[in-house]
């Protein structure tokens, strides 16, 4: 129910066109459609739908949904392709509702995955019987329908794109050298707040600050991936 009133109200026809399919929890589906551009003066569900998406992401901040792309609605586009590194156009092309689907999915990822906190660390594992750090991950992804191939945090810090940490945003992936101090060995998931989670060999699942004594000094990075 809760997947419903959110995800699926604001991703459903959020602009009309060919659409994608994302399969949630559940075996409920949504559809992040992708089209012509959506610019300022424009009006009808499609711009609801918008206002909708960037409401849940926390760039629409006007009380009420107008359905209208005036201003605000302007101004809530540009905030958000300024932070994810997007061409500030303050228009809603199909780059820029791509991005606003998955941040979406990730949000979703970065609210469920509290959901396994304290599940113990496993060696190798990826399911919820036991985690390892890049397991989590995997599992999280999949299970979510953003599908890559079972693999190292080292190999994951080679993926998607290169993020600064200045940059980041819930749902990017972080990194760090907890031996070798030039070798990347764990992983987690940025949930905002200068905060990941990550499973870990002392406490499992669990969220900690990147910027505290022991994983400050050990980041190596970021990487949005999807």
């Amino acid at each position: 129910m809760f997947l419903k009133k959110t995800l699926a109200a604001s991703l459903t026809a959020a602009l009309i066109g060919i659409s994608s399919i994302l399969p949630l929890p559940g075996g409920e589906q949504v559809y992040a459609a992708v089209s012509s551009v959506l610019s300022q003066g424009m009006s009808g569900s499609n711009v609801g739908a918008l206002q909708s998406n960037l409401k849940t992401l926390g760039y629409f901040t006007y009380p009420i949904n107008t359905a209208y792309f005036g201003s605000i609605t302007a101004q809530a586009v540009r905030d958000f392709q300024k932070a994810y590194s997007l061409p500030v156009s303050g228009a809603v092309d199909s780059s820029t509702q791509t991005a606003i689907s998955h941040a979406l999915v990730k949000r979703q990822i970065v609210a469920d995955a509290s959901n396994y906190m304290r599940v113990s660390y496993v060696w190798g594992g990826a399911t919820p019987d036991g985690f390892d750090c890049s397991g989590f991950i995997y599992f999280m992804y999949n299970k979510f329908g953003v599908s890559f191939n079972r693999t190292s945090s080292s190999v994951m810090a080679t993926m998607g794109t290169s993020i600064a940490r200045a940059s980041l945003q819930p749902g990017d992936w972080v990194f760090f050298a907890l031996n070798d101090p030039d070798a990347i060995s764990h992983a987690g998931i940025y949930t905002g707040n200068g905060e990941f989670i990550s499973a870990t060999r002392s406490a499992g699942v669990y969220i900690q600050k990147l910027d505290n004594s022991y994983w400050g000094p050990k980041y190596m990075g970021a990487r949005r991936f999807y």
